[in-house]
């Protein structure tokens, strides 16, 4: 089977898998694991999927995600290939969709495994001792928000975390620094993608949000799913316990 990947994490997660062979094509995005994807040719980005260089690959499968990639394109794709689009929401939507993907690659006994890993891991998810109000920021200039309804707030709720932001506002409500500072949350999160947040961030929320524990974290923990939702469940326990410097 030749398979083309337009999401980094079902990428990473087919070289799991040990697909690292099937994979005809995959965005510049893809990064994990770097050595088994050296000289895997690239097909553009998650955004600007470059359709010509697909062809060229005359791929069997072409693994779409409904956030990484945009509508116009999959309706494209699928009128050519066989595409399947991933959109989990939550944790619990990960091992389904692990053992999804190994059916539709012929790869059940690893799929298997992985699923078996977060069931077993979000099974002995312990929440925080108390409720803990957050925000997850994903972008500055407008400030952008990861709302409820998302998965990457449904890890950090899974560990007994509170958004801030309900889910009637949209998966990435836009905010600003008034509002953030009468929400007031007691733990503000900063990932590295797909804005690159750093420690002038860190101080300037720092002093906006006084009171609020601000962390910087690595974004691929926290937004990529598949097999990297171990490390995921992993990164939200530490926030939510007040494991992080």
């Amino acid at each position: 089977m030749r398979i083309v990947s337009l999401c980094p994490s079902t990428t990473e997660t087919l070289v799991a898998f040990g697909l690292g062979g099937s994979l005809a094509g995959v965005t510049r995005y893809c990064v994990h694991p770097r050595e088994a994807l050296a000289g895997i040719p690239r097909v553009g980005g998650t955004k600007d999927p470059d359709h010509a260089a697909i062809a060229a690959l005359a791929p069997d499968l072409v693994l779409c995600n409904a956030e990484e990639n945009r509508a116009a394109d999959v309706a494209a794709l699928a009128v050519r290939y066989r595409v399947d689009v991933s959109h989990p929401t939550r944790v619990a939507d990960v091992p389904p969709l692990l053992r999804h993907l190994g059916a539709l690659t012929g790869s059940e006994s690893p799929a298997e495994g992985w699923a078996r890993r977060v069931e077993e891991r979000l099974e002995a998810a312990r929440p925080a001792a108390h409720p803990v109000r957050f925000v997850y920021l994903i972008w500055k200039g407008p400030w952008m928000a990861a709302a409820a309804g998302t998965y990457i707030s449904d890890l950090l709720e899974t560990f007994g975390g509170v958004n801030v932001f309900p889910n009637e506002r949209g998966p990435w409500p836009r905010t600003d620094e008034e509002e953030l500072a009468a929400l007031a949350p007691e733990l503000v999160v900063l990932p590295d993608e797909p804005y690159r947040f750093g420690e002038k961030d860190r101080a300037l929320l720092g002093g906006l949000l006084p009171e609020a524990r601000v962390e910087l974290v690595p974004g691929d923990d926290l937004c990529w799913h598949g097999v990297r939702t171990l490390r995921g469940l992993e990164a939200a326990g530490a926030l939510l316990h007040g494991r992080t410097s």
